[in-house]
């Protein structure tokens, strides 16, 4: 298992991978800031990360940014291990994926897709709970009536992503209902 810090301007995005039978599977992205030295909460959660970086293959590094920055940018999910998450989790997290750049989704409407309507409290906590954000787009989910709700990186960073993606908030903080997917 290895790990590299991807430089985005002023920011690093943690990253944590293994090579899977020549090609390269991303266990885990961390969010810039946070509580504690990047390095050391990838290692925390990842005790066999090796202690040295190494750059991942295939120019994944640069989606990551790419996506961070805002840009329209495919992601190829067999990339990532989830494997290690529940089915609902899963599959929570692939509807995640293909909300649109432009588009917001409800937790309540996230549990409707996958199957379970009244499971909006569950979809909040895979989303809590997200390995992959930026890459899995946690953070275009937001609460009914348009509020942004919580984010692993902060709701300030919740509302930048968003703005780069194009989404507009109201003088309230709220996401238009037209931006909302139905």
């Amino acid at each position: 298992m290895f790990y590299q810090l991807i430089k985005v301007g002023k920011e690093e995005i943690g990253l944590v991978w293994r090579d899977a039978a020549g090609k390269p599977l991303v266990e885990s992205i961390y969010l810039p800031g946070g509580r504690g030295k990047m390095k050391s909460r990838m290692v925390r959660d990842f005790p066999a990360i090796h202690m040295t970086a190494r750059v991942i293959p295939d120019g994944i590094d640069q989606l990551i940014a790419d996506l961070y920055n805002g840009k329209k940018q495919h992601f190829n999910l067999s990339r990532l291990n989830l494997s290690r998450l529940t089915e609902f989790s899963a599959g929570v997290l692939k509807l995640t994926y293909k909300i649109p750049r432009g588009k917001v989704d409800t937790y309540s409407g996230l549990a409707a897709k996958a199957g379970s309507p009244r499971a909006a409290r569950a979809v909040g906590a895979v989303m809590a709970n997200n390995p992959f954000p930026i890459v899995i787009p946690c953070h275009r989910v937001v609460q009914a009536g348009g509020r942004i709700g919580q984010f692993g990186g902060g709701s300030g960073m919740k509302k930048q992503l968003l703005a780069r993606e194009g989404i507009v908030l109201d003088l309230r903080g709220r996401v238009s209902v037209k931006q909302i997917r139905h």
